[in-house]
Parts: structure tokens; sequence; C-alpha cells
């Protein structure tokens, strides 16, 4: 079996080449569009894509302090942003969340918002329950092959988990969309600590902050889910042919959150409901606009994109240390079931 640093650096390596290997290609804009299927009622000519507004609204629940579930939302506020989207500001969100009348435990019908509807959907992040512990290691010594002596200092290890539940609901009739329900851990560790009690504030609210931070991480398939919902939205607007490589135009630009080689997934609605596609990513930077950008997807998937159809920031990992992340996650996951 492979052994465990072997596999991180081969991954590592692996990811680091394929962000490298790609070259990018020349300005788009000045090449002359190419002829590609339409959705049927496509118009000619698109409206400016804009960035959806967001309602976050912490949670409540019993034994758990406001400041948690804020401490929470925040972490959402940011996923948000991150999606192209627009978060409305906290004094809004207060007077909405006084008027729909959030409960400790959350009701599975709502009677339909009647305030303003300022934004499409409402995200009520919520911590059902957190908890940490702590212990104490005495000092150690131990000898090498070579008989030398190693000491080990004294050590306090904390650990903290959080568990939490996701909802997105639509305004203003406040149907669930979605609901996704979260955990995990996080640790930490003081060497040669002033007491044995391992009670120091700091590291305990700290360890806990971790574990709230890991509930949702760019690239896990939570952080995709919602991305779906709360990403800005754009559509495919043309296509351009250069060298033999096909490349599609979207609404989405830089003020939704377009980003170089950033992964994208384009759907398309049936009945309702956002169906994808194809996976898709971003183009170099200098083929991404204001209100404009470029992509590619693979070859396969080229005669099944079509005009009209809708393009988001998908959630995926793309940075080498995000890819990373992701892997050594994994890698821990599926090493934990052999333990």
């Amino acid at each position: 079996m492979m052994n465990k640093n072997k596999l991180f650096t081969a991954t590592a390596l692996t990811v680091f080449l394929t962000a490298c290997g790609s070259t990018p290609p020349p300005a788009l804009l000045t090449y002359p569009d190419v002829n590609i299927a339409s959705l049927p009622g496509t118009p000619e000519n698109y409206e400016e894509s804009g960035s959806d507004k967001i309602l976050v609204v912490a949670g409540k629940s019993k034994d758990v302090p406001d400041f948690i579930h804020q401490r929470f939302a925040q972490d959402i506020n940011e996923l948000v942003v991150e999606s192209g989207s627009e978060v409305i500001d906290r004094n809004m969100a207060a007077r909405f969340a006084e008027e729909i009348q959030l409960k400790e435990n959350l009701a599975e019908e709502y009677d339909a918002y009647e305030g303003p509807v300022e934004a499409k959907f409402v995200i009520i992040p919520t911590i059902t329950s957190y908890s940490y512990g702590s212990s104490y290691k005495d000092s150690y010594t131990t000898k090498d092959k070579d008989g030398k002596s190693r000491r080990h200092p004294a050590k306090c290890n904390y650990k903290g988990s959080a568990a939490g539940n996701i909802q997105i609901r639509q305004l203003p009739s406040m149907k669930q969309i979605i609901a996704v329900n979260i955990n995990d851990t996080a640790t930490s560790s003081q060497e040669n600590p002033s007491s044995r009690k391992c009670n120091d504030t700091g590291l305990i609210n700290g360890v806990i902050s971790s574990a709230i931070a890991e509930l949702v991480n760019k690239g896990d398939d939570n952080y995709i889910v919602l991305s779906k919902y709360v990403g800005s939205q754009g559509v495919i607007t043309a296509a351009k042919s250069v060298d033999g490589t096909l490349y599609f135009e979207t609404s989405l630009g830089r003020v939704h959150g377009a980003k170089a080689n950033e992964p994208v997934a384009i759907y398309q609605e049936f009945e309702g409901e956002l169906v994808k596609i194809a996976s898709g990513e971003m183009v170099d930077r200098d083929n991404i606009y204001t209100k404009k950008s470029f992509i590619t997807v693979d070859k396969k998937d080229i005669p099944r994109i079509k005009k009209g159809m809708t393009v988001m920031m998908s959630g995926e990992c793309a940075s080498i240390m995000c890819s990373i992340k992701t892997t050594v996650d994994n890698t821990k996951t599926l090493m934990s079931s052999f333990n």
C-alpha cells in the first residue's frame, strides 16, 4: 500500500502539473461568433446578468449562544459573496428575521413572507450543537536507533466538535428548497502548558471556531450543492472558435464573481428545476471582463451546449491548495475506514 506521505506528494504534484499545463487563449472578443443552437424562446439580445440578493439569517437553537450562530452565519455570508451574489445588509436582515418570526424549532410550514421581497432566497444557518474537550499528556523521552535521547514536551490537546443545519427557503413563499445537515471536528495542541487542567479559554474558543469553519469548505459536496442555489447566474450568449477550440461566451463577469480558471456548471431548466448539463472552466483573466467572460467545456459535452443555458460558479476546487486540502480530507476519511 502506498505510504500516506507519498500519496500526498504524488497528488499535489498531479494537481500542480494540471494547473500549469494549460495555455491561455488569445483575446477572444476579437474573433467572430460561430453558430450554435439556441434553447427554444432564447432572445437574440440578453439582459445584463445581475447578482442575486440573498438574505442570511442566523438560526436559533436551544443551549447554543447567539454569537456561535453568528459565527456560522458569517461563514455562509462569505460563501454567498464568493459565489457572486449579494448579501443583504445585517440591519435589513434583522428586520426580516423579526417579521418572519424565526423560532427555536424551525417549523416546516411558514406563512408566506409579506414584507418587501428584497431577496431571492433566505438562508438559515443553525448550529444545532457544539462541544469541546481537552486532555493533558506528560512529557516523555525516547531514544533513536543510535541511542540518542529526545525529549517530548508536555502537551495539552484540545478537540472541538460542531453540528449544524442549513436551510434555504424561497421568498416570498418561504417554501423550503433544501436542508443540509453537517458536522465536523477540529483539534489543536499547546506545548508546555502552564496548567495540567488544559482549560485555556482562548484555545477552547479557537477549537470551537475551527470546527464551525470546517462545516462548509469550498470544494466540499455540501458547498457545491449550496452554490447551485446561492450563486450568481449568467447565460451562454455566443461561441468563438480559435484553432479548433470552441470557447463559449457568458454573461457572467467580474462583478458576478467570475475568476480565472474557476470551475463552472452549465444548467438547463426542466419543469422548474435546474438540471446540470455539463461542467466547464473559466479561461484566463485576460478574457474575463466586467460583465462578460468565456468558458471551456469537455469536447464530449460541446454538442449539448446551447445559447440561453444557465451558467453558474460550481463551488468546486480550483486552486492548488484547495484541491490538496480536499484530497487530504478524502485521504483521511479513507484511511480512517481502515482503522
